[in-house]
């Protein structure tokens, strides 16, 4: 999971739930946390040179905690409740459109080289188990 800090989208409070929620799940995926610290939402995004609202996006920052499983499985608050509704998603969304977006240079390429070494551990990994 790579987390802005500021990011008032996809909070970084609700993405460590997720993260919780598959632990304590059995049987968890290789999933690791990096926080960028001044990262708001899409800052792999070059042409978002300036920090803004943007208000025509549904959010999902007044969302409860929600994981899409193999069944469409919805986990509200840590408790597993049921399938997933997509209009009650949808309307969720609707409640608190818009978030800030802005490009960071430095967290793009870091957040990149991070991603990279991820997938080269847990793919290595992989092709020496099978």
């Amino acid at each position: 999971m790579l987390l802005g800090e500021k990011d008032d989208n996809l909070p970084v409070a609700k993405m460590t739930g997720y993260l919780t929620y598959a632990k304590a799940a059995g049987s968890p995926p290789p999933i690791e946390r990096v926080i960028y610290p001044e990262a708001y939402h899409a800052w792999t995004v070059p042409t978002l040179t300036q920090l803004a609202l943007f208000g025509e996006y549904g959010s999902t920052k007044q969302c409860r905690s929600f994981c899409w499983e193999r069944a469409a499985a919805l986990l509200v608050d840590g408790q597993l409740t049921g399938l997933l509704i997509p209009n009650t998603f949808g309307a969720c969304m609707a409640k608190a459109p818009g978030y800030s977006m802005v490009y960071d240079r430095r967290v793009r390429a870091k957040s990149a080289a991070e991603s990279i070494g991820f997938l080269k551990r847990h793919l290595f990994s992989l092709e020496s188990s099978g």
